[in-house]
């Protein structure tokens, strides 16, 4: 009785698969709320070409 390469990779992934789901689905709301609360501030690269463009 062998035991394929492909057979154990099959079951690591999905056990990985199986634990971020279950991460996913225990985690709480509130961190989801945070996260769009802290909106990204523009790059100062961002900030520059913008102030450029309007110089125009």
């Amino acid at each position: 009785m062998s035991v394929k390469l492909s057979s154990v990779v099959m079951v690591l992934m999905v056990c990985f698969i199986a634990k971020i789901s279950f991460e996913t689905a225990t985690t709480k709301k509130e961190n989801a709320q945070t996260a769009k609360s802290n909106e990204r501030s523009p790059a100062s690269i961002d900030q520059s070409y913008h102030e450029h463009m309007n110089k125009r």
